[in-house]
């Protein structure tokens, strides 16, 4: 992992880390600030073991693909889109960066929201047609089978 500190500021001065968001086996994912278009975006620190830079490349060529596949379909808005990519070297290695929008709650918080007694129907059929329509797009239009849909990557 890479050691961050809140305020310290990566790409020349571009992002400058707001507060730790997540981590998790492959990553930490920091809140930070885009100093460029005075906006928040979330960003996504790589380990820097070669396997895991291997994942990341691979993460981008199909974000890539996401984010420049047909902008007009319904389901495109419903995918995350990833704004920026850069490496940063640090005392533990180089880093892979990938700098995304900022999302709201995942489902798996919603679901602890209302103690796990079940979501109110509008709920479900508003996240299950947005779902289904960015599966369609994932699909149908950039050739992607998304493999790992669970609570807290919706």
């Amino acid at each position: 992992y890479h050691t961050c500190y809140i305020g310290e500021t990566y790409k020349n001065n571009k992002y400058t880390l707001v507060r730790k968001l997540g981590w998790g086996h492959f990553s930490t994912v920091w809140l930070a600030k885009d100093n460029d278009r005075n906006c928040h975006v979330a960003m996504k620190i790589v380990r820097s073991a070669k396997h895991y830079t291997e994942t990341a490349v691979d993460e981008i060529k199909l974000l890539d693909i996401v984010t420049t596949s047909d902008v007009n379909h319904p389901g495109h808005q419903h995918v995350i889109q990833l704004l920026d990519t850069f490496t940063h070297k640090g005392p533990n290695g180089t880093h892979v960066v990938m700098v995304f929008e900022v999302l709201g709650e995942n489902l798996l918080g919603l679901i602890r929201r209302y103690k796990h007694r079940g979501i109110p129907i509008v709920f479900v059929k508003q996240i299950s047609k947005q779902l289904l329509s960015a599966l369609d797009f994932l699909h149908r239009k950039c050739g992607v089978i998304h493999t790992d849909l669970k609570p807290e990557n919706v």
